[in-house]
């Protein structure tokens, strides 16, 4: 009986990290390998949402230090940071993330859109249009409306900002240069940006006010451990997969 208790005790104790990383995995089989069956599910003929200002455009590659080198690693330490560390707020965050995804691939294919962008021989010989060359053959133009760079960095900046309040201008810079960024790579129009922003923003309202926040709970330094870790070896591959 008492190895049971002691068992038991351990379970209840540790709980917080077969959640983080459940919740990692239902994340990635979402994000990552529903995002491409998405992509080829739809009801009608993809459309195109420009806007006379979207036509005016260009390409400019320094906007993907901001899709790819900032945004993967502000999502994922973000990510990271409320399931592994900030467990009190796990099923707020996640929720909120749930949400956006299953919004976000209904409308993907009830109302598809997809986007003209450059062809890779277009773009210029530097090593950040390279990199952007390479994301275009990785990532097919479609899922678009609403863009999900867009609402994974509002999710992101609304959350941090409720708990880094003294940082909420550096969380809402980033996820703004981000959402600029997605014109100037070409990977999205003006409508894809307004629709992923709001989106995001009645996800984390809603989330934030129907699920409470709990006390954190495991032992502090082994959850930063983890986290760390864990978000810093992800981003390294995700960012290195787009290097040409």
């Amino acid at each position: 009986m008492k190895i049971l208790s002691k068992l038991n005790e351990s379970l209840k104790s540790n709980i917080w990290l077969f959640k983080g990383f459940l919740f990692s995995i239902i994340y990635y089989v979402v994000a990552v390998m529903l995002y491409h069956v998405v992509a080829e599910i739809h009801i009608q003929e993809p459309k195109t949402l420009f806007s006379p200002i979207d036509y005016l455009i260009p390409f400019i590659p320094f906007f993907v230090i901001f899709y790819v080198f900032i945004f993967y690693p502000f999502v994922i330490f973000t990510l990271g940071y409320f399931l592994f560390y900030r467990t009190g707020r796990t099923n707020q965050f996640f929720t909120a993330l749930m949400i956006v995804y299953a919004i976000s691939y209904i409308t993907y294919i009830i109302f598809p859109v997809m986007m003209i962008r450059p062809s890779p021989e277009e773009l210029p010989n530097d090593f950040l249009s390279k990199v952007m060359a390479k994301y275009y053959e990785l990532d097919p133009p479609l899922n678009c409306f609403p863009s999900l760079h867009a609402a994974n960095s509002t999710l992101a900046a609304y959350f941090l900002s409720k708990e880094k309040k003294d940082y909420s201008i550096l969380w809402w810079f980033i996820a703004f240069m981000v959402i600029l960024s997605t014109l100037f790579v070409r990977q999205h129009v003006i409508a894809d940006e307004i629709a992923g922003f709001l989106v995001a923003y009645f996800a984390g309202y809603l989330a934030e006010r129907k699920i409470p926040t709990s006390k954190d709970v495991g032992n502090k330094k082994i959850r930063m451990i983890i986290f760390v870790v864990l978000a810093t070896l992800i981003s390294l591959f995700e960012v290195l997969s787009y290097i040409p």
